[in-house]
């Protein structure tokens, strides 16, 4: 199948990787450990208990340009990943539990973002991005990425048996 990064990869170089592009990394949920990020969770905006139950956490949460990336990390695509992010962006309840999640932990402060009007846009939705990153390519695989009907991207492993060259016009 080729080699496939794991969650605990990705989420390293993900962050890495958005240090070096120049964004603030605000928070993060890492796979199966610890951080020095801090750890936000919006609460179920209907739960009253404490705990976890129907909370969302994001795997990384970073800032740059007066915008908050809101990054969830796969080895491979994950549609609940998907759906998580669009309520968390698209429902007013949603935003307004991950803002005070983010003030609750100081999160934008530790990070050193002083924005004023940031948690405003993030409640009105203007200043949320949502993000998937994923693993490559499995080295056996072709994998098509249709953005419309003639916006077609593909990428194809290192050890598929066509070539790239097979996928143009």
């Amino acid at each position: 199948m080729g080699n496939v990064l794991s969650e605990s990869e990705i989420y390293v170089y993900s962050k890495r990787f958005l240090r070096q592009s120049g964004w603030t990394l605000v928070g993060g949920e890492p796979p199966g450990g610890t951080d020095s990020l801090p750890r936000v969770e919006a609460k179920h905006p209907e739960m009253q208990a404490k705990g976890s139950r129907g909370s969302k956490k994001v795997d990384i949460i970073a800032h740059r340009g007066g915008h908050l990336l809101l990054l969830e990390l796969k080895s491979s695509f994950d549609r609940g990943d998907v759906e998580k992010l669009d309520e968390l962006v698209s429902e007013e309840k949603w935003r307004r539990s991950l803002v005070e999640a983010l003030e609750e932990r100081n999160a934008l402060g530790r990070a050193g973002v002083d924005d004023p009007q940031l948690p405003q846009r993030l409640l009105s939705g203007e200043a949320l991005v949502k993000g998937l990153g994923l693993g490559q390519v499995p080295g056996d695989y072709v994998l098509v990425v249709l953005h419309s009907a003639t916006d077609i991207e593909v990428t194809v492993g290192s050890d598929c048996p066509v070539d790239q060259s097979q996928f143009v016009d």
